[in-house]
């Protein structure tokens, strides 16, 4: 919980020094924060419906057909099912997506907040 508060913070004073540093206006910094957190949070929410499954039956449909447009060698096949039942690395790939997701819904939100108090300092 303290990194993600921290990094909330550290993302809006991230954008403050832009504004005092760059000769840029507080308007394009408060649009630039604004596309760029809808951007992270875009990539969040997607990120967050893929990690629930929801879409889960169409991926599988699809990795079919490429298996069957593509043959794999058996070994590649072996590496393939040894990397699906190992739970180090599928913990390792659920711990490090949510890592990713929530830091990037994070850094969207702060750059979306920064640029509407940007708005009202105008």
């Amino acid at each position: 919980m303290k990194w993600k508060v921290s990094l909330f913070f550290l993302t809006m004073l991230a954008w403050y020094s832009v504004t005092m540093a760059a000769s840029f206006s507080l308007a394009d910094v408060s649009n630039t924060a604004f596309l760029i957190g809808l951007l992270l949070t875009i990539i969040a929410a997607i990120a967050r419906i893929l990690n629930t499954g929801f879409l889960t039956p169409m991926i599988q449909g699809f990795q079919m057909i490429g298996q069957r447009m593509i043959r794999k060698s058996r070994s590649a096949e072996r590496a393939d099912s040894q990397m699906k039942n190992d739970p180090d690395i599928q913990t390792f790939k659920s711990s490090l997506a949510s890592f990713i997701m929530q830091s990037t819904f994070i850094i969207g939100i702060s750059s979306i907040l920064t640029s509407v108090v940007g708005i009202f300092m105008l």
